[in-house]
This record gives structure tokens, sequence and C-alpha cells, in this order.
């Protein structure tokens, strides 16, 4: 009989020390699960506070304005207009920047941007201006690029170019030539955009570029509303005077301002511009 009990005990006893190593290994199983996600987490976290630390990176940069990614040597008007989408010419590129260094600009703004192949030149001019300021007015619609009428093509065109891609580019390539602080985004229509100023009624623009839509209305309306916004003495450009649609444009400028200078550009393709002084009283 004791024999048996004694058995049965040590039985029990196995089945007792088997269940607590069962026990123990499920412990050990939940505590290994515990440290994987412990381990997960922790990962998480660095990962999360590097991509802090690099966005607290670019905030600086878009602060300062002072972290250019190009080299230096790339920061001109010619070089810079290689690496973006559009069609200034590095002609008309140098030209503009002329523009901002000879009449010491300080205000400078574009209707029409695109990839910002004629603002940018204009910015690496003025960097060394003290205040200086370029104001960037661009929708990046398509809808609002096609409104006005051109040619079949033309249109076409407007309504299907990626304007997402291109307003992206144009951003990243005020942050790598490190022209952050000094490039202000209006993304509004131009007749948007020049209403918000009217009200604004701050001082006049040093120098306006204007290349917005090409349509003979919208052309025309845009050289009308936006002449009243450049100061006396100040410059306004024209892009493509040749255009037939932009003739109108081009004669509401010549008949109440300065012709400084209209450029034709010879070569592949029609690259036509000219720059026109205010006068007082216009």
């Amino acid at each position: 009989m004791s024999q048996i009990f004694a058995t049965k005990t040590a039985a029990r006893a196995d089945e007792t020390v088997e269940g607590l190593r069962a026990q123990l290994a499920a412990v050990r199983e939940h505590v290994r699960e515990r440290e994987a996600r412990v381990r997960e987490r922790e990962e998480t976290i660095r990962l999360r506070e590097a991509r802090v630390r690099e966005l607290e990176g670019e905030v600086a940069a878009l602060r300062t304005g002072n972290e250019a990614r190009w080299p230096e040597a790339e920061l001109t008007p010619e070089r810079v207009v290689e690496r973006l989408e559009g069609w200034c010419t590095p002609r008309k590129a140098a030209w503009l920047a002329r523009l901002v260094t000879e009449t010491g600009a300080r205000k400078i703004g574009e209707v029409g941007v695109y990839g910002g192949r004629s603002l940018l030149p204009m910015a690496l001019a003025a960097r060394g201006v003290e205040g200086a300021e370029l104001w960037a007015v661009e929708p990046w619609s398509n809808e609002a690029a096609a409104a006005s009428q051109t040619s079949e093509g033309n249109d076409f065109w407007w309504r299907n170019v990626e304007m997402a891609r291109i307003r992206g580019g144009f951003l990243e390539a005020v942050r790598a030539c490190g022209l952050s602080a000094m490039v202000r985004v209006v993304e509004l229509t131009s007749d948007q955009a020049r209403a918000a100023f009217v009200l604004d009624q701050g001082e006049g623009f040093d120098l306006l570029h204007i290349d917005g839509a090409h349509g003979e209305a919208q052309a025309l309306a845009d050289v009308r509303g936006w002449l009243a916004l450049v100061r006396p003495g100040g410059v306004i450009v024209l892009d493509d005077i040749g255009w037939e649609t932009v003739f109108k444009a081009r004669d509401f400028l010549r008949a109440r301002c300065e012709v400084i200078e209209e450029v034709r550009e010879e070569g592949e393709g029609l690259v036509t511009y000219g720059a026109y002084r205010v006068m007082r009283g216009v």
C-alpha cells in the first residue's frame, strides 16, 4: 500500500514539475515576445527621433535660407536653369539677373512661375540685397493654366502636364539654392493674387516679371492690373512679346511705359521678351 501511495505521489510530483516547467517555458516565451516588442518599439522610436532631427534640420534651413545643397559654383543664372523645368533660356536668365543688379531691386515679383527657371536667377542676383524678397505667383493648376485659350495643342498640353511634380521640383530647388528665406510663394491665380496685393496696399514692386497665361484677354488683363502694383520708376518685364496673343499686352506697355529693351533671341523657336520702366502717373 505504502509503495503504491509513494508511486502515485511521485507521479503527481512529476506532473507538477512538468506543469511548472511548461509554465516556466510559457513565461520565458512571453518574456521573449515582450522583449522583442520592446526592441521593435525602441527601433521605431529611434527612427522617429532620427526623422524628427531630419525635419528639424529642414525647418532650420527653410528659416535661415542658408543651407544650399547645390554647389556654390552651380548657383549662377545660366547653370541653375539647366536643372529646372520651363522655357527661360540661359541668355534670358542672365538678362533678368542683370536687371535685378542694375536696378537694385529689393521687392521682386513673378506672375507665372512654373518650374522657376526665371524666378531663381532673379533670386540669386538679389541675394546680396538687404531685405530682398521675391513673390512667386503660381497656382500650379491645370484648370487655371488651360482656362485662357491660346491654341489647341498648347491648351491640351497645359491640361495634362503634371503640375504637382513641377511644384515639388520648384520648392526643392528653392531650398537647394538656399533661397527659402527670400522666396514667398503665393499659390493663387494671377487675378486672385493681384486682388490680394491690392488689399494689402504695401509698397510697389521694384521689378515684376509677367509670364502668366498667354491668352489674349488674360495677358492684357495681367499687364493692366499688375502695372498699378509696380512703383514709379520700377520695371515690368513681359515674356513672349512676339506671340500674337500677347501683342495687345505688349502694346499697352509700350504706350504707357518707357521701353528699356525688347529682345528677340535667334535660334530654334520664338523667344522674345521686353523690359519697360513705369512712369509716374501711370
